[in-house]
């Protein structure tokens, strides 16, 4: 066979091999290399029941896992917030209605070391508003943890432990003592009257 007739054949048949191998990897559905699968609803603190430890004003620990059979208002604030100025008065009128006679705690959390003056400024502020319930030193891991961003945010805890509703910034009068209402009643899902979609009122951002 000549030289040229030779090659040519086999130049012919490297191609019909090399459609044939391109022919079947076409059709063929390419392999996935990775598999992706949506990310997972994370657990929220709120689903364990809300538990947190932090310095007290008078340098005890207040665990709040302490308190867990009580309905508790978690209060966060600062003494150069203007609203909570505002509220505070509030508070301690509802601590004194309803610490006694219906077992609610209330706890107010400073964010003065966070932001402010520190503890020097705390101390003269909960003498001149007489605040009668326990204050915690919160520290930027504990807002965090929160989900804390602006000031006031108060919080309303079922005996479970779970957090039943949420109201940021200092809302109408009345609205912080009608949450306290519900809650002491036992209300796990009714959100405070005229608190639309988690937030009213006037708030200060950290």
């Amino acid at each position: 066979m000549h030289p040229v007739v030779r090659a040519l054949l086999i130049v012919g048949a490297l191609a019909l091999i090399t459609a044939a191998l391109f022919n079947v990897q076409w059709h063929q559905k390419p392999k996935e290399l990775l598999k992706f699968e949506p990310p997972k609803a994370r657990q929220t603190r709120g689903d364990q029941g809300l538990n947190f430890s932090a310095r007290g004003l008078d340098g005890r620990t207040i665990d709040f896992s302490e308190y867990r059979g009580h309905p508790v208002i978690v209060d966060f604030w600062a003494t150069w917030c203007g609203p909570c100025r505002h509220q505070i008065p509030e508070l301690v009128a509802l601590y004194k209605r309803y610490n006694k006679s219906s077992g609610l705690v209330i706890i107010g959390v400073s964010a003065d070391l966070v932001q402010g003056d520190g503890l020097s400024a705390v101390e003269p502020f909960v003498r001149e508003f007489k605040i009668n319930y326990p204050i915690a030193l919160a520290d930027e891991a504990l807002m965090d943890s929160l989900g804390i961003e602006g000031l006031p945010t108060t919080l309303f805890v079922g005996p479970d432990g779970k957090i039943v509703s949420r109201v940021v910034g200092a809302g109408r009068p009345g609205e912080i003592s009608e949450g306290a209402r519900l809650l002491i009643e036992g209300s796990k899902t009714h959100v405070p009257k005229g608190q639309p979609a988690d937030e009213s009122g006037h708030v200060v951002n950290l």
